[in-house]
């Protein structure tokens, strides 16, 4: 199948989170398999740095028709990596030429409405261009989901290269749609008919999630429990009506993401100290022990190291786990070693526990790669205490790397983690908690705790189990091999 996957975001070109990891590793899965892949996504020269070398002009003048009887000028740009896999950026130094993707200092640029129009739009232009035909649609989150409504109007459905294509929509964070004032639907080039409710409209104004949840012709989101959670107004953030209409369609699925098998492998990875395989564990107890030298660390190879990489949120659930940890650090034998960013009371928060227990907590305000890898390596356990986590990777990084995880039961980590169980540890890969308070994660941390020193044969075989699961793209492939060719033989 002829592939174009849209996105705003790609690793390792420009990442903020999750999406960025998705849309390299799922189109380089599918490209493997035999399809034919076109990424799109915008040109960031401040954020992408020295890879912008790795990308040559293949389109000078793309005409971008912008607002009524207007037109803006853009370049495409392309990073070939096989024959039948290719990165294209669309390149408009007005919308994209900024040190920061979405925001500046935690404040969303005016102009995003403007900014990801002007992308969906081009990226449309830029298919035509190029004179690529198209089986699927791939649109992610809201940056790009007008594709899906621009394929099926009157300004491109005539094209032949658009005349067989199936529309994707993939929400990777519901808590993000693009909502703005409804005058930018001028910038569109839509007229107002679009502009109701089994499309943009949403509580008078645009909702461009929204849209592309009612227009496509599948609607995916990455874990089947997440899925699930989404139909409820405890996580739908508004758009329970509309899914739940897409799934009464059976029209939305849940497919769990996978992780970057090469870069993230505790036998090759070469940013922690020491390899190491679920046959021979010495590495890990030596990357533990540089672990604990690197950040200050008492170095004890008996004491249970707690590890946590995430961004400083409230959805993360940090709120809780700094409310949780204040008793064990004064009573407990245990150490804690905390990398992220975000919420600056969070941030406060997490350094006033350095400071007070330089010994056993340590905390890295901001990310470093390597550091992230040594977290997971050497690291006993990984605490997640979410609120609602679509898919989440950290616990399956985990895993791979004999960090057990420890999650709350909600979307991706109620999906990939096996609860413990002392009838079954051959089952088992981390420890869950269902309700969120300081002393239920706490509990839970004491219960890992308690087998970590009491039940050595279990506390080994979870980390074998988790070491030996396979957590690679190929699985998130054949599933939505066999989503696209449903999506085509089905409408």
């Amino acid at each position: 199948m002829n592939i174009v996957w849209t996105t705003s975001e790609v690793a390792p070109y420009a990442k903020t989170g999750g999406l960025a990891d998705v849309s390299y590793s799922l189109p380089y899965a599918l490209a493997e398999n035999g399809h034919n892949v076109s990424v799109f996504m915008p040109y960031y020269p401040q954020v992408m740095g020295e890879k912008c070398e790795d990308t040559e002009v293949v389109y000078e003048l793309l005409g971008v028709p912008f607002g009524e009887g207007n037109e803006e000028w853009a370049q495409i740009r392309r990073h070939k990596i096989s024959d039948n896999l290719s990165f294209y950026f669309i390149e408009h130094n007005n919308f994209f030429n900024r040190p920061k993707l979405y925001d500046m200092d935690g404040h969303e640029y005016s102009d995003n409405a403007e900014r990801f129009i002007f992308l969906s739009r081009a990226i449309m232009q830029a298919v035509l261009a190029l004179e690529i035909k198209v089986d699927v649609l791939h649109t992610n989150d809201w940056h790009t989901a007008l594709c899906s409504i621009y394929l099926k109007s009157e300004l491109y459905k005539s094209y032949a290269n658009f005349s067989q294509a199936k529309s994707i929509i993939t929400i990777h964070n519901i808590g993000y749609q693009g909502v703005f004032n409804k005058a930018n639907l001028y910038w569109t080039g839509l007229g107002w008919d679009y502009f109701n409710v089994h499309c943009l409209e949403f509580f008078d104004q645009l909702n461009f999630l929204k849209a592309g949840v009612m227009i496509s012709d599948m609607v995916t989101t990455v874990s089947p429990t997440y899925a699930e959670e989404i139909l409820s107004p405890e996580y739908a953030f508004n758009l329970e009506h509309p899914l739940q209409h897409r799934a009464v369609q059976g029209k939305l699925r849940g497919i769990l993401n996978g992780i970057d098998v090469n870069e993230w492998s505790p036998e090759t990875d070469t940013l922690i100290p020491h390899n190491f395989s679920h046959t021979d564990l010495t590495g890990k107890a030596l990357c533990k022990q540089a672990l604990q030298e690197e950040l200050g660390l008492t170095v004890n190879p008996d004491v249970p190291l707690y590890g946590v990489v995430s961004r400083l949120a409230e959805q993360k659930g940090i709120d809780v786990f700094i409310d949780c940890i204040d008793e064990m650090l004064k009573e407990d034998d245990v150490q804690f070693a905390v990398i992220g960013s975000g919420d600056k009371a969070l941030e406060v928060a997490l350094a006033n526990y350095a400071k007070l227990y330089p010994s056993k907590f340590a905390c890295f305000i901001g990310y470093n790669n390597k550091l992230a890898h040594m977290v997971e390596a050497g690291s006993d356990f990984f605490v997640m205490p979410s609120r609602y986590e679509p898919c989440g990777l950290n616990q399956m990084y985990s895993m791979k790397y004999g960090t057990l995880p420890i999650v709350r039961a909600t979307g991706g980590l109620e999906d990939t983690v096996n609860n413990f169980d002392e009838k079954h540890p051959e089952k088992s890969t981390g420890f869950k908690l269902y309700e969120l308070y300081p002393a239920s994660l706490r509990d839970t941390m004491r219960w890992a705790t308690s087998i970590y020193f009491n039940d050595k044969p279990a506390f080994k075989q979870m980390i074998i189990n988790g070491m030996t699961t396979d957590f690679s793209w190929h699985h998130t492939a054949v599933e939505y091999e066999e989503l696209y060719q449903h999506a085509n033989t089905r409408f």
